[in-house]
């Protein structure tokens, strides 16, 4: 899913597919599926990452927002 603890664009796109074929596969959505696949890998990374510090309490907001930066398009 990751590479190297970036969340890169082929990856959102199957997932958002996937998302987009399990729905039934409704039209005019793409957005919506995008988003949702996007945030399905941030949440995955900053998990992953708070994870490997230990699970530090109150550092989830910061592990958040590492992950969201880590997106690449």
């Amino acid at each position: 899913m990751e590479n190297h603890g970036e969340i890169d664009e082929e990856a959102v796109r199957r997932t958002a597919y996937f998302l987009w074929e399990q729905d039934g596969r409704q039209l005019g959505r793409d957005l919506e599926y995008w988003f949702r696949a996007e945030d399905q890998h941030i949440r995955q990374l900053a998990y992953d990452r708070w994870l490997a510090e230990g699970t530090p309490e109150g550092k989830a907001e910061v592990h958040w927002q590492e992950a969201r930066s880590q997106l690449k398009s």
